[in-house]
Parts: C-alpha cells; structure tokens; sequence
C-alpha cells in the first residue's frame, strides 16, 4: 500500500513538474527582472519601495530603484506593483526522513511541495543518518541543476540518547567513553551536529560536548532530564529544541524535581513552583551566551490543545492522510491527562515564556517539528510566526526568526537571509506587506528558489498534487 501511494504520488508530482516546466525554461536560462516591487529590508526593517531585482541563475546580480536598473532585452519581466519581496522563509526543525518509524524512508514526494508552496526554502532537519545525509546531498545537486524543485536542508546527525530510550532507532550510548566515539562516528557520517536527547547521562553528555568541542562540530536538541538549562548553555550547545529543560531550571525546587521520576503530578508541582526571578536570571544567561532556541510553539499548541474545534478542523488537514490524521487523535503525546482549561492556561505560559526570552536577548529560530500531531508541512510555519507575535514580537522580529536569524545560525550569511547582491535567489512574492499583519506571509504571489521562477498556478498545481496523493 505504501509502495503505490508513493508511485501515485510521483506520477502527480512528476505531471505538474512537466506542466510548470515548458513555462519556467525560459525563466531558467535568461535574466529574470522584477521591477516596481517593495522590498522588505530585514536588516533596517524598512519597506524599499519601486524597486527592482535583477537575478541570473540562482544569484541575485543587481537591486536598485526601478529608475536606475535596466531589465536586459530578453529577460524575463514580472511586475512587482502592488507586491512585496521577503527572502525564503527557513523551518529550522523539520522531520523529512522516518527514522523514527521506517529508516530508509523519507517524505519528499508531499514534504517538498508543502514547503515551496509556503515559500519555506530552507529547512534545517533534526534526524539524519549516514545514508540521509548523501541522499540531502544528491537532492541539492538536482535542486541547482532545476531537476528537483525543494528546499536547501543543512542536516543534522543520528540522535544521541541515553538508555532507556523511548524511541526506537536511536543511537544509545551509556558511558563518556561512549559519548566521545558516537560523535567521531557521526562526524565521520557527514552530521551537520549531533543531536542530544532526554535521557543522556550527565558523564555521557559533557563528553559528547568536550568531544563536539575538539572536533569542532556543532551539538544541539534536548535538555537531558539528568541536567539543568543553565548548564547546557554554559555548556555550549548551540540550540536548545521545544523549549525543554526550561520549566525544571524555572522551578524553586529544581534540584529536589529533577531527582524524581516523572509523572503529571510531579510536572504539576513543576508548574506550580515556577519562579520568575529565577527564569529570567536563566534567559539572561543564555543570552550571554549566545544559547539559540527553537521554541516549536506549534508543536506545544497541538499536543496541548489538541480537542479545540479550532485545529481539529484545520482547513488545511486536506493535504494529510486519514491516517495520518487517525493516528494524530490517538497519538500517546498528546497531553490528554488534564482537562481542556489546565492545557490552555499552560499554552498560555508557554506563550508568555517565549516572550520575556525574546525581551531578554535570547535569539530565536522558527522551527515546527513536522510529523506530529497537527503540524502541517510548510502552513505550520506560518502558524509559528503567528504565535511569535502573539508573544510580543513585531511582525519584522517574527519575520528574522524565519530569515536573518537561520542565515547567522547556520553561518550562511553571505547567502541567504536577506535580499541582496550576490546572494542566493531564494525569495517569496507576497500580495501584502507582512510589516503591517505577519498573517500576510501566507498571501503568496509566487515563489523563487535558486533562481527558479514559481508562480501562484504552479504552486497551486503542486499543492493539488499532495491533496491527490493522500486521498489514495
């Protein structure tokens, strides 16, 4: 069954491809101008009205006020009036392989169209092996030769855990000993970082942070119950995942918590003695030093109010399975052992916590964690940066956590993040300013990934494609 659906979907996905290709060939080969366009400035965080952008391949070559810039003869022309240019929106925790539940799969025949058509052009994956990675690799090369149409994703490794552990296909390790070869072997696999888990003891973790150290490899992810947040970022992970460990290091009794095993009792305790001196002391800490976070807001939002009528209907559960969408209502995450009001107020806090981290120089990233319960591919984005304002940032601030803040995360810089010259042409058209409302950023006019021209049709056509395939 599994093999047909993916063989039906290809079909599709191959059908579209070839319909938006004899379109976009032209496109590919000449000049591509887009004059009378606003820019949004992610930098100054200024609207730059009437300009034009010239691209050539998959690098932009030349932006200027539409007076200035000559479109070359033959290019191809869009009209930007009355449009707004943002780069390529990033989803920097992204499952697009299975390891969790089928090793050897992936879910780039629905993931990839899901993510272009929300203008995300990059990801940043969270669980990738050996063989994930050279297969991320040979998507790439596809991807800038315009055989494939996706997303850029930096890779990350095999998750690192601690027995026991509650998921299958982890790589377990029990000692510092252990810690230290697992990063070796996972540097030798080409990991982008290795990721940490829940259940690493304190000895096995700090190894794997020495070692990461010495062989000058990024590691990032969980909080391990066994450790306080402070002390992650003292020692040196990079990005703390879903906002773990954060609640615990909050507690007025962290230390006596963390010795327990355990149980919504002892997570209501946890929640009860919350100290909001103590919080903001930890934020504080990690600003200074330079600790990123991934909140996955949406991800808490689903498991958390999973039964409001409001996500279970979710316009947007067309491009899942019925499966998919059983197996979300039944799923053992989701946090079903308090009543609705006990969840929502949690919500709330959770809101409210990434708020005052954002007040207090912590960086954040947009990131969904796909392949949970109702987080949609590529729309859930849209719904993080929602909740970002809803937590107190500006639409601009909500925009850097999906653009300028991935780009310095990954060290990418100097070629994605912002519209400028020399840099990748990983751009998204939108009808409306997403300065004035952040929900503009899902009113898509089109999307430009390296260089590729992809209209509001084909972009429809690609998304008619995924809802096809997961009615099979």
């Amino acid at each position: 069954m599994r093999l047909q659906v993916c063989k039906t979907f290809a079909f599709f996905f191959t059908l579209f491809f070839l319909l938006s290709l004899g379109v976009q060939a032209q496109e590919k080969k000449s000049t591509v101008g887009i004059r009378n366009v606003t820019l949004i400035n992610m930098v100054s965080g200024t609207p730059e009205t009437d300009m034009t952008v010239l691209i050539s391949g998959n690098r932009l070559t030349r932006i200027g006020k539409s007076e200035k810039v000559r479109i070359p003869k033959g290019a191809h022309v869009i009209d930007g009036s009355g449009k707004f240019l943002i780069p390529g929106l990033w989803d920097m925790h992204v499952h697009i392989f299975n390891n969790v539940s089928n090793v050897g799969t992936h879910n780039k025949e629905t993931h990839f169209p899901l993510f272009i058509a929300n203008g995300v052009t990059g990801m940043r994956d969270m669980f990738s092996d050996g063989d994930d990675i050279k297969l991320a690799r040979q998507w790439q090369t596809e991807i800038d030769a315009g055989t494939t149409i996706g997303p850029r994703i930096a890779v990350g490794s095999r998750i690192v855990d601690g027995p026991p552990s509650f998921l299958p296909n982890l790589m377990v390790v029990k000692t510092a000993d252990e810690g230290r070869a697992a990063v070796r072997t996972l540097k030798k696999e080409g990991a982008g970082f290795i990721k940490v888990y829940w259940n690493l003891t304190p000895d096995a973790y700090y190894a794997i942070a020495d070692e990461s150290k010495k062989l000058g490899i990024v590691f990032a992810g969980h909080v391990p119950f066994s450790i306080s947040a402070a002390d992650v970022s003292d020692a040196g992970q990079k990005s703390i995942e879903h906002l773990t460990g954060i609640v615990e290091t909050c507690s007025s009794k962290e230390d006596e918590l963390r010795k327990k095993e355990w149980t919504p009792e002892v997570g209501e305790e946890t929640y009860a003695t919350y100290d909001a001196k103590k919080c903001l002391n930890l934020f504080k800490r990690f600003a200074k030093n330079g600790t990123w976070h991934t909140p996955t807001a949406i991800l808490h939002r689903g498991m958390s109010l999973y039964d409001d009528d409001r996500f279970r209907n979710d316009v947007n559960f067309k491009y899942v399975s019925k499966a998919t969408l059983n197996d979300w209502a039944n799923s053992p995450q989701l946090d079903k052992s308090h009543e609705f009001k006990v969840r929502k107020e949690r919500f709330e806090r959770l809101i409210e916590t990434i708020g005052i981290m954002h007040r207090a120089g912590v960086p954040i990233l947009a990131g969904t964690d796909n392949n949970n319960p109702y987080v949609i591919p590529g729309f859930a984005l849209h719904d993080e940066l929602e909740l970002f304002v809803k937590a107190g940032m500006s639409p601009l601030q909500a925009l850097r956590t999906a653009t300028t803040n991935p780009a310095k995360y990954l060290g990418l810089e100097t070629s994605v993040g912002t519209i400028e010259n020399g840099k990748l042409a990983d751009m998204v058209i939108l009808d409306a300013n997403p300065l004035n409302e952040i929900s503009n950023t899902r009113r898509i006019n089109a999307v430009i990934i390296n260089g590729r021209y992809l209209p509001k049709e084909t972009l429809e056509k690609m998304l008619l494609g995924v809802e096809a395939a997961v009615k099979k």
